[in-house]
C-alpha cells in the first residue's frame, strides 16, 4: 500500500501507547504533540494498539474477521480509513468485554459450586483431574496401584527412568514433584481442610506450564501447601 507523504510522516513521528508509562501520558502526548488534524486517526489507531495487547496478555491471537477488516481498512485513505477503524474498535472493544462478562458469569459459578462443595470433595475431584489429563502424576498415580504399599517408593525412580528416558532432567524432576504433591493434597484430603485461595486452579494447569516455569510454580505450590499445613497443626 502507499502512503501518502504526509500520513509517512505522521507515522514517522507518532508515538504509540506502549511508549508511555500511562494511557493518560500518551493521551497528553496526542493532545500537544500530534497535530490537530492527524489527532482522531492518531487516537484510532492508539486504540487499535490497546485492543490488540489484551489479545496477546491473554495468549489468544486477534479473531481472523477483525484481522481481514483491518486489513480491509488499512488500505482505504483518510477519512474513510479512521472513520472505519473506529467502528473495528468499537466492534472489538463489545466482544472484549462480552469476553469478560462470560468470563466472570463462569468464575462465580465455578466459586459457587466450590462453595457447595467440601474441601475433601473438591481435592478428590483435583486428584481425579490430575490423574487423567497430567501425564506426570498419572504416572505416579498408576505406579502406586501396581505396586503394594510397602515398596511404593522403593522402585520408583527406576520405573520413572524407563517411563521417562528420553526426557530432560526438569521433565523428571517435575514428576518427581507429583509425589510430594500427592502426599499433600492427600493430608488436605484426610483432615477435610480447604486449600489456600486461588491453589485449586494453580494445580489444576501445572502441567500445562513448560519449561523452568513449570518447576518454580510446582516449588511454590508445595511450599505453600507445606506452610498452610504447618499452620493447622500448629493452631
Amino acid at each position: 500500500m502507499r502512503l501518502s507523504r504526509a500520513h509517512k510522516r505522521t507515522t514517522m513521528t507518532r508515538k504509540p501507547p506502549s511508549d508511555f508509562e500511562s494511557h493518560d501520558d500518551w493521551l497528553t502526548h496526542v493532545r500537544s504533540d500530534v497535530p490537530a488534524q492527524e489527532r482522531r486517526n492518531t487516537l484510532a489507531v492508539g486504540r487499535m494498539e490497546l485492543l490488540r495487547s489484551f489479545y496477546q496478555l491473554q495468549g489468544l491471537q486477534l479473531p481472523a474477521r477483525f484481522a481481514e477488516e483491518l486489513e480491509r481498512i488499512e488500505s482505504l485513505l483518510d477519512p474513510a480509513r479512521t472513520i472505519a477503524l473506529e467502528g473495528l474498535n468499537d466492534s472489538i472493544f463489545r466482544t472484549i468485554t462480552m469476553h469478560l462478562s462470560n468470563q466472570a458469569r463462569l468464575t462465580t459459578a465455578r466459586d459457587e459450586r466450590q462453595a457447595r462443595t467440601s474441601p475433601r470433595k473438591q481435592i478428590q475431584e483435583l486428584l481425579d483431574h490430575l490423574a487423567q489429563k497430567n501425564r506426570y502424576f498419572a504416572l505416579w498415580a498408576a505406579y502406586k496401584r501396581g505396586v503394594s504399599d510397602c515398596s511404593v517408593a522403593e522402585k520408583w525412580d527406576e520405573y520413572l527412568a524407563e517411563q521417562l528416558e528420553s526426557q530432560c532432567d526438569e521433565e523428571i524432576d517435575f514428576a518427581r514433584a507429583m509425589v510430594e504433591l500427592d502426599r499433600l493434597l492427600a493430608r488436605f484430603r484426610a483432615d477435610d481442610l480447604p486449600l489456600p485461595r486461588l491453589l485449586f486452579e494453580r494445580i489444576w494447569f501445572l502441567h500445562s506450564l513448560r519449561g523452568r516455569e513449570r518447576m518454580a510454580q510446582t516449588r511454590a505450590v508445595l511450599g505453600t501447601l507445606m506452610a498452610e499445613l504447618r499452620a493447622c497443626t500448629s493452631a
